[in-house]
């Protein structure tokens, strides 16, 4: 790479208070945190940090409020190295925010506020220029991200859906403009309305990526991922190594189309956060220019290196950490 590759992330900003505590109560009590920390929050926000942890060029297009919490996300995003645009602090609105509940095996409890700056409309976007190599979308700011989905493909510029739960609507329209599809494991059984097997999980899929996907996967946390991809002649791509076993996802080997990549052993301190890692990292990679195998494979590593310790934007991974794990 002669210069960094570039992401506009575009979606949800948000302002995280985390409360680490031991366990949760079986019923409502008062629970002493050993710990607490604020950060930067919100999908698109925290693929940003991410990306620009990694070394590339990312700016957010998300819309915020004009209010004190708009303040500290604007504050944490230029920190971090994201390059947070004025243009979209909403006069009058009110921002994001969440509390997080992170109990000692790493799981969590969100609960979020999500005020109405991502009411705005698509004029927020206008005609910016798209100067990006790739452009990641969450399911949050709906105007903006079909404004941006648009605007992307019209100048052939890669599109990475990050289709997470929540606006499964969203996500319907998105999916056939995007080239990039990455499911969350809730978000897929969202998307088909119901938990599927992994018979019918395979079959959608190749189904998408036949449809015209550059890529289609399913994030399964510790248990690893689940993609097809396309050749850069469009077909399948045919991947010739298959998996040793596919621990907790069937254990079937790799056939027609559909690859298994297994997560990266790491002990998991934190799993906040890890997901929106890995959609920043898989988007940088693409801008870099590095193959989808190449590109899951370096988001697998990041997102790994995420849940191995605890806190906001400093528990990001750089460059360096990740090329080592993959090494490794």
């Amino acid at each position: 790479m002669t210069r960094p590759g570039r992401v506009i992330c575009v979606g949800h900003a948000a302002f995280d208070s985390v409360y680490r505590i031991d366990a949760f109560p079986v019923r409502p009590t008062k629970v002493t945190a050993s710990r607490h920390d604020r950060s930067v929050g919100g999908m698109a926000a925290n693929a940003a940090c991410a990306i620009a942890a990694l070394g590339g060029e990312v700016s957010l297009w998300g819309p915020i409020g004009d209010d004190e919490t708009g303040i500290r996300i604007t504050d944490e995003l230029r920190s971090a190295g994201v390059v947070a645009d004025p243009g979209f602090v909403v006069p009058g609105a009110r921002s994001s925010h969440s509390a997080i509940i992170v109990e000692g095996s790493g799981e969590r409890l969100i609960v979020s506020y999500r005020g109405n700056a991502l009411e705005a409309p698509e004029t927020l976007i206008g005609e910016r220029p798209l100067d990006a190599d790739v452009v990641l979308i969450d399911v949050r700011w709906p105007a903006g991200a079909r404004h941006a989905a648009a605007r992307a493909r019209g100048l052939g510029i890669p599109i990475v859906l990050d289709a997470e739960m929540g606006n499964v609507g969203l996500v319907r329209s998105l999916v056939p403009v995007a080239d990039h599809l990455i499911f969350s494991e809730p978000g897929w059984a969202e998307w088909l309305g119901h938990a599927p097997d992994e018979q019918e999980t395979r079959a959608a899929l190749r189904k998408l990526v036949e449809a015209g996907a550059r890529l289609a996967a399913v994030t399964l946390g510790e248990r690893g991922v689940l993609y097809a991809a396309a050749s850069a002649e469009g077909s399948i791509l045919q991947r010739q190594e298959a998996p040793e076993g596919l621990a907790g996802v069937g254990g079937q080997e790799e056939h027609r189309g559909v690859a298994y990549l297994p997560a990266f052993p790491v002990v998991a301190v934190e799993t906040l956060g890890a997901g929106d890692t890995f959609h920043g990292a898989y988007a940088l990679a693409l801008a870099e220019g590095q193959s989808l195998p190449q590109a899951l494979r370096f988001a697998s590593a990041a997102a790994a290196l995420r849940c191995t310790r605890s806190g906001g934007r400093a528990a990001l991974p750089g460059r360096q950490e990740v090329l080592a794990l993959l090494a490794a």
